[in-house]
């Protein structure tokens, strides 16, 4: 299972430009743990797939209701049964110290905003006392690591406000949950094609800019734009970007978008079937995966060390 913390460029860049724009700097456990010389840093602290950024700039940024700015990571959550207490560590995640032939990590963040790279992964795991450096970072276009690889998909009808109500048949991870309680889904390429077609139907005269998102496909990329009002004009900016899986389909809206079962709406048998089949061919095929890997694994075992 992946081990990445998923963070949004647009809620880490702003707590990196505090952290730089800072005349002094908190001095933290994970700092005097590395050795690290005080200067400005973001700080990890990371449980199991749970992550949260901050700032060690002083003073400190404080939100309108008096809590501290952070940036949470996004994943997924059994709803079935709690997940195992997980041990808490505090890393450090310096800015604007790099070697000769790396990259400062503010420079990472600021290409990808510049890039429309909106996504942040973090490889958290590390040797006790070292720090996080952008080698230890993505700066990605779309969201990986949707659900758990070993995940059970199972054919739902849903909805979600973006989609302004209307349903859509979609394989959704049974028994996970996003951060917000939503249902993370894939949706085969005639759905999306259809959702993509019905975002931007006529109805979307009525409505505000920036009310509901847009989806475009860029070959067989679709590209999740959202609109923003300048005030002489409506730009389109974009909010993520979704690449047909192994089967095909597209994880429309995965940890942005709160997508739930509609209980009102009917999927034919046809395309409950079709999705059935679809879902325990994945199922197969990573049972396949995980009953060849002893095998392959086997030789160097086997291997005597001298």
């Amino acid at each position: 299972m992946s081990t990445r913390l998923w963070f949004r460029i647009e809620d880490v860049l702003p707590l990196a430009e505090h952290a730089l724009a800072c005349p002094t700097h908190r001095l933290t456990r994970a700092q005097l743990a590395a050795g690290e010389r005080t200067g400005p840093a973001l700080t990890l602290t990371h449980t199991g797939t749970r992550g949260v950024l901050r700032s060690n700039g002083v003073p400190v940024w404080h939100t309108a209701q008096g809590d501290e700015q952070r940036a949470h990571s996004t994943s997924w959550h059994p709803t079935a049964a709690s997940e195992q207490e997980a041990t808490q560590e505090n890393l450090y995640l310096p800015l604007g110290q790099a070697g000769p032939r790396e990259r400062r990590l503010i420079d990472v963040l600021r290409a990808g905003r510049d890039l429309e790279r909106p996504w942040l992964a973090i490889e958290p795991g590390t040797w006790p006392g070292n720090t996080l450096d952008a080698s230890c970072v993505q700066i990605l276009d779309r969201r990986e690591d949707i659900a758990p690889p070993d995940v059970r998909w199972r054919p739902v009808m849903v909805t979600s406000p973006q989609v302004a109500g209307r349903s859509y048949p979609a394989l959704v991870a049974d028994g996970y949950t996003t951060d917000a309680g939503g249902l993370i889904c894939r949706f085969d390429p005639a759905t999306a094609r259809r959702m993509a077609a019905d975002l931007d139907g006529p109805w979307r005269r009525g409505t505000m800019p920036g009310e509901y998102p847009l989806l475009r496909l860029d070959g067989d990329t679709l590209v999740l734009l959202e609109e923003r009002d300048t005030g002489a004009d409506t730009l389109l900016d974009v909010d993520d970007r979704c690449y047909p899986d192994r089967d095909g389909f597209y994880s429309i809206g995965a940890h942005r978008w709160f997508w739930h079962a509609d209980t009102t709406a009917c999927m034919p048998v046809r395309v409950r079937l079709r999705l059935h089949l679809t879902a325990v061919a994945a199922r197969t095929r990573g049972f396949g995966a995980a009953r060849r890997l002893p095998r392959q694994a086997t030789p160097a075992a086997a291997e005597p060390s001298f």
